[in-house]
């Protein structure tokens, strides 16, 4: 077999490249100043793809990013739109969404949809007798455990009656009271107050006379009034008397500030001739108290 020199790949050829050729000679071929004869360049011109991925060099997914943008800001201004568009619906009707509790809402509260600015603060001093009721309740019970650790007579009689109160008084009040004041001053038209308003007169007063029961603080009735804390501190039990102290200071306002409060509705009530029995009886002739009271829990 004969041996051809041309195919000899170390054989010094104009086609190829040696150790002394310049690969800067030829200006055509500089990568540098035309770097997009590469099949991969760093921010090129026209179409080629990048090492990054993209196309049309750094800037190239801008582009795409507008439209979404742009339909992110769209779909933002929608749902604004919507939940404007339920706000007024719902102030329209007369129902809202629940809010309250806040960790399990079961009713609506917020005393910023009354327009009129002296029923509004109304409402909101009442909304703040029931959270202190519900405190005073709380602290009753603590004051009546440490009764029964100063090794009171009727300590655990105490603690019994004052644990069922928490529950009980707690919940009744609620929904016997401060839930109907609410919805006869979220009422616009007298008519349709008048029942709310009766409720409240009614079970008002009832809770002003267990307040002031309370106060009293009668040994086995539950409470750790006056009596029992008078007696904690002739007997030296610090701590039992401290804590019925404070249970007699919010039992007292419950009392003062209760009254004050009663009897500032029965005033407004006094000044709206529509708030009357006769109107109140058609009402609940017209729907029950169920319909009155729990089937307007968003209102």
């Amino acid at each position: 077999m004969s041996y051809k020199p041309a195919n000899d790949p170390f054989a010094d050829s104009s086609q190829h490249a040696t150790l002394d050729t310049d690969p800067f000679s030829d200006p055509a071929k500089d990568p540098f100043t035309q770097p997009n004869d590469s099949s991969v360049s760093f921010g090129g011109q026209g179409g080629t793809t990048n090492a990054y991925g993209d196309y049309g060099g750094y800037g190239g997914s801008s582009a795409a990013a507008d439209p979404r943008a742009a339909e992110l800001s769209r779909r933002e201004a929608e749902l604004a739109r919507r939940e404007q568009d339920l706000a007024r619906r719902e102030q329209e009707s007369g129902t809202y969404r629940n809010n309250w509790p806040p960790f399990y809402p079961f009713v609506h509260y917020d005393p910023e949809i009354i327009e009129d600015s002296t029923k509004r603060q109304t409402i909101k001093l009442i909304g703040y007798q029931w959270y202190a009721l519900a405190a005073t309740l709380v602290i009753n019970m603590l004051g009546c455990i440490f009764l029964l650790l100063a090794g009171a007579s009727e300590g655990g009689a105490d603690l019994a009656s004052s644990i069922s109160y928490v529950v009980v008084i707690g919940l009744a009040s609620f929904i016997l009271w401060f839930r109907p004041i609410y919805l006869g001053y979220c009422r616009t038209e007298g008519k349709t107050m008048a029942i709310f308003f009766y409720i409240y007169f009614l079970f008002g007063g009832f809770h002003l006379l267990y307040s002031i029961y309370m106060l009293v603080g009668i040994p086995s009735t539950g409470s750790a009034g006056l009596i029992n804390t008078i007696g904690m501190f002739t007997q030296g039990h610090i701590l039992a008397a401290v804590f019925g102290t404070i249970s007699v200071v919010g039992w007292a306002f419950q009392v003062l500030g209760g009254g004050f409060l009663y009897k500032r509705v029965w005033d407004f009530k006094n000044g709206n001739g529509d708030i009357s029995m006769e109107n109140a009886t058609s009402q609940l002739k017209a729907s029950s108290i169920k319909t009155i009271v729990l089937h307007q829990s968003r209102m």
